[in-house]
């Protein structure tokens, strides 16, 4: 008994090459003919697949700016002086039981304050207290977050109704506080990973004119302003800040440059689409995603394999804190850490939903007389825009089928139902031959 396959007869012209009548040259040219159309098509199924592989969302630009409700900047504000010294005080009378008047005093009080103002750019100011093993004993974390000032001003923002409040952060930086980011839990020196809770963000409407926040300071405690992106975190290469001191009153507007992504692109890879969502995390100890906190992860992951420890400032991140010694290793390579992240072979796929802020305008002023002169006044504000990006999907897994199947009927006659007779003629096949080697054979 012979097995044979049931061929449809429209299937890649087996009809007119099983035709007894035909010449045998005819014969050779049909025969090219289907090699050249199966050829082509393999070669646009190919163009297709790496089209929805690599380039299949598209960026247009958005112009219905009277129905946006745009995002409010974030700002982060850090002390100068981090230390207060009725604080410090204190401290080292618990920790160390010496006093003002201890001749070891002021060697504890210049230990609190590098600490305190501690970042990749002056560890090694550390190095005098290296033979010191009674400082690697200490929590590094508290003693920054004890002896900092506190927090004394109005903060007033457009949204009266909603109460709007600084949240305390330890960043690569120093202890600095923050207002209206989303992931300030993230570097809360007080709460962890499992009960984190997102900020309220602030939305301003484009037909609001008055999209502004202010915030009057402690006027003994100059201030550095980061103005940011309530997705972003400040950073050890975050740009110059914004500085106020006593009796000024700065005021600064800006711009909005916003790029949104849709949610049909989900389903895509994060390498095809060229972006990540901030809830697709990179590593699977921290669970979220932005540029700046990637930027963060990069320079603990050379802190780690640099030196085996990591600054007692990365608190979202696990692995053994830095003593002394541990930072004292970590300032060989400052220059490594203030660089460029790409040039620590760090890759940081830029955010589905990215948002930059641009200055636009500036006015300081400084007060001489009056109540103005014993205050420190910041007022950011925010332009509306009348631009947007969106990214959607231009060739998705929908348009990647119906192409398949467009290829596949013009050039081979070919459609889903013959694909399925084909593969069904050729299990029987399998399956025939298989039993008759069987009965034959063994």
């Amino acid at each position: 008994m012979v097995y044979r396959i049931r061929a449809n007869p429209n299937l890649l012209g087996i009809k007119l090459l099983g035709n007894p009548r035909l010449h045998k040259i005819e014969r050779v040219c049909w025969i090219l003919i289907i090699l050249a159309a199966a050829g082509y098509a393999i070669f646009l199924i190919r163009t297709n697949w790496t089209h929805f592989s690599d380039h299949p969302t598209v960026v247009s630009i958005k112009k219905d700016f009277r129905n946006w409700e745009n995002a409010f900047p974030a700002a982060t504000a850090c002390f100068l002086n981090r230390v207060d010294d009725d604080k410090a005080s204190q401290l080292i009378r618990r920790l160390w039981n010496v006093s003002s008047t201890h001749p070891k005093y002021l060697y504890y009080l210049d230990f609190i304050q590098i600490l305190a103002n501690i970042s990749f750019e002056n560890m090694f100011a550390l190095k005098k207290f290296g033979n010191d093993p009674s400082l690697n004993r200490v929590d590094m974390t508290e003693i920054v977050t004890q002896v900092h000032p506190d927090i004394r001003g109005t903060l007033v923002t457009f949204q009266t109704e909603s109460r709007t409040e600084w949240q305390l952060v330890l960043t690569e930086i120093g202890l600095c506080f923050t207002v209206n980011s989303k992931f300030a839990w993230l570097l809360s020196p007080n709460d962890t990973l499992h009960s984190h809770k997102y900020a309220n963000i602030l939305h301003c409407p484009y037909l609001n004119g008055l999209c502004y926040a202010r915030y009057d300071s402690d006027p003994t405690l100059p201030l550095n302003y980061y103005i940011h992106s309530n997705l972003d975190i400040i950073h050890a290469t975050t740009e110059s800040p914004l500085t106020v001191f006593e009796s000024e009153e700065l005021e600064v507007n800006y711009e909005l440059m916003e790029t949104t992504s849709s949610p049909n692109i989900r389903y895509l890879t994060p390498f095809q689409r060229k972006c990540r969502f901030d809830d697709e995390p990179i590593t699977k100890n921290v669970p979220v995603y932005s540029s700046t906190v990637c930027y963060t992860i990069c320079r603990y992951q050379l802190a780690m394999n640099r030196c085996g420890c990591k600054p007692f400032f990365y608190i979202f991140l696990e692995g053994k804190i830095c003593d002394i010694d541990g930072l004292i290793c970590l300032a060989r390579y400052s220059n490594l850490f203030k660089a460029a992240i790409t040039k620590n072979e760090c890759q940081c796929p830029q955010p589905c939903h990215h948002i930059l802020y641009l200055k636009e305008s500036s006015k300081l002023t400084r007060w001489q007389t009056s109540y103005f002169e014993q205050r420190i006044t910041f007022r950011w504000g925010l332009l509306p825009p009348n631009t947007k990006y969106h990214r959607d999907i231009l060739f998705g897994f929908q348009g990647l089928i119906v192409s398949f199947g467009g290829i596949l009927s013009l050039f081979l006659g070919m459609s889903f139902i013959t694909l399925i007779e084909t593969t069904v003629s050729i299990a029987e096949w399998l399956y025939g031959g298989t039993i008759y080697i069987i009965n034959h054979f063994m």
